[in-house]
C-alpha cells in the first residue's frame, strides 16, 4: 500500500509539473501562439480536413515569454535538486515528501491569481520547481527503507508509473477543463484534488516500516530483514563524501542521467507543441495523442521491471547488466525515431507512431538509471539522486526556452 502512495505521490507532482504545457493554450493570445499571421502552416494538411481552433486567451506573451513560463520552473528544480536529496537523506523522508505535495498544491492554485504579472507568474512556477525537487530524492529514499531487493524493478517501476500516469491524467484533463471551464479552472481543480493524498498519507502512513502502525508484523519482518534495507539509523550515518566522488560508478550514473533525461525531457515538454503547430491536431486530439505513450508507459514497465528481477533472480544477467539492458532501451532507439522524424518531413502518421515509439521507450529510465542510486548506496540514495539529477535537469530547463527562442519569428523554425 505503501508503494501505492508512493506512485500517486509521483503522479501528483508530474501532473502538476505539466499541466501548464497544456493550459498555456489558453491563456496566451491565439496570435502568439500560432505566429501564423506572418507565414503559412509548416505542414498541409487541408486535404485531411484537419481543423484546428485556436483559443484567444488574455496574456499578450511572446513564445520566448511562454517557453520561459514553462522552463522556469525546471531552473526552480534544478536549483533545488541537491538540498532536497540531502534533507531526504537527513530528515524525515515522510515529512520531506509531504511537505513537497503540499506545497506544490497550494502554489498550483495560486498560479491564475499571479498570471496578469508575468514577473510574479514566473516567481510562483520557479518556486514549485524549488519545492518540487524532492520529489525524486525521496521515492529513493522510501524505497531503500520499504522494498525488498528481490523485488525494487518490478515495484520500482510501478512506483514511477505513477509518472506516466499522472501526465496522462493531467494531459487528458487539462484540455478537457480547458475547453469547457477554462484555464484557470485548471490550476484550481489540480491544486484542490491533492489534498485529499496529504491527508490521507499525514494520518495512516509512516517514514519507515519499523514505526508503521498499519502493517502486520510478518510483513514487517520480511522488509526490515532484506538485503539492502535502509534503517531509521541512516539519518546519522556520516556521508562518505570522498567515496562518493571518487567512485567509478558514481560519475557514469551522473554521465547517464544528464544525457539519458535529454529525450524524455525535450517530449515531456515540446510534445504537445509539436502535435498542435506541426502536425496540427486539435487540442482534443492533441491531448489525447500525446497522453497515449504515457499510459503505455505506465502498463509496460511495470512487467519490465519484473522480467529484468526475473532474469537476475534466475542468473541469466546480474543487476548491473538489467540496469544497463533498461539504459539501452532508453536512450538509442527514441534518438533513432526522432533523427527519422527529422528527415521525413510531413508523414503525418509515421511521425505520430515515432513520437509514440520514442516516449514508450524513453520510459525504461525509471526502472534504468533512476533506480541505480538505491543499488549503489541505499543509505544515501537521496543525496546521489540530488547530485546527479541536477545535470540530469539541465535540458528540461533549457529545451523549452530554446524552442521558444527558436520560434519567436514564426513555427517553421521548430
Amino acid at each position: 500500500m505503501f508503494a501505492i502512495m508512493l506512485c500517486v505521490a509521483n503522479m501528483i507532482i508530474y501532473g502538476l509539473k505539466v499541466n501548464i504545457a497544456t493550459a498555456i493554450v489558453g491563456m496566451v493570445k491565439a496570435r502568439n501562439i500560432t505566429a501564423v499571421d506572418s507565414e503559412p502552416p509548416e505542414c498541409d494538411f487541408e486535404d485531411e480536413a484537419v481543423a484546428t481552433v485556436d483559443i484567444d486567451g488574455p496574456f499578450d506573451w511572446s513564445t520566448t515569454e511562454q517557453g520561459l513560463v514553462v522552463s522556469i520552473y525546471f531552473a526552480g528544480y534544478l536549483v533545488g535538486m541537491f538540498p532536497a536529496g540531502y534533507f531526504a537523506d537527513r530528515f524525515n523522508t515522510k515529512n520531506v515528501l509531504l511537505i513537497c505535495v503540499l506545497a506544490n498544491a497550494i502554489l498550483t492554485l495560486l498560479v491564475p491569481i499571479s498570471a496578469p504579472v508575468l514577473a510574479l507568474l514566473l516567481t510562483v512556477r520557479f518556486i514549485t520547481g524549488v519545492l518540487s525537487a524532492a520529489n525524486l530524492p525521496v521515492v529513493n529514499v522510501l524505497v531503500g527503507k520499504w522494498i525488498i531487493f528481490e523485488e525494487k524493478s518490478m515495484w520500482g517501476a510501478i512506483i514511477y508509473a505513477g509518472i506516466s500516469l499522472g501526465t496522462v491524467i493531467s494531459i487528458l484533463s487539462s484540455g478537457l477543463i480547458l475547453n469547457c471551464l477554462g484555464w484557470e479552472a485548471v490550476f484550481y481543480i489540480h491544486g484542490t484534488l491533492p489534498l485529499i493524498w496529504c491527508a490521507v498519507f499525514y494520518w495512516f502512513f509512516a517514514d519507515n516500516p519499523e514505526t508503521q502502525k498499519y502493517i502486520s508484523e510478518e510483513e514487517r519482518r520480511r522488509i526490515v530483514t532484506s538485503y539492502g534495507h535502509r534503517g531509521p539509523e541512516s539519518t546519522k550515518m556520516a556521508v562518505p563524501w570522498k567515496s562518493i566522488f571518487t567512485s567509478v560508478p558514481f560519475w557514469a550514473l551522473i554521465y547517464t542521467n544528464t544525457f539519458g533525461n535529454f529525450c524524455w525531457y525535450f517530449l515531456l515538454t515540446q510534445l504537445p507543441l509539436y502535435m498542435n503547430k506541426i502536425l496540427r491536431f486539435d487540442i482534443t486530439s492533441n491531448a489525447s495523442l500525446s497522453c497515449t505513450p504515457y499510459l503505455i508507459n505506465a502498463i509496460v514497465n511495470p512487467f519490465l521491471g519484473r522480467l529484468l528481477d526475473w532474469g537476475r533472480a534466475n542468473q541469466y544477467w546480474t543487476q548491473t547488466r538489467a540496469r544497463k539492458i533498461a539504459v539501452f532501451i532508453s536512450c538509442i532507439p527514441p534518438s533513432i525515431c526522432l533523427l527519422i522524424i527529422a528527415y521525413i518531413g510531413c508523414e503525418r502518421t509515421i511521425s505520430t507512431i515515432l513520437l509514440i515509439m520514442s516516449i514508450v521507450l524513453c520510459g525504461a529510465i525509471f526502472v534504468g538509471h533512476l533506480i541505480n542510486h538505491v543499488d549503489l548506496a541505499p543509505n544515501y540514495a537521496g543525496i546521489l539522486m540530488g547530485i546527479t539529477n541536477t545535470p540530469g535537469t539541465i535540458s528540461a530547463f533549457v529545451l523549452p526556452a530554446l524552442v521558444g527562442a527558436l520560434m519567436e519569428h514564426g513555427v517553421r523554425r521548430i
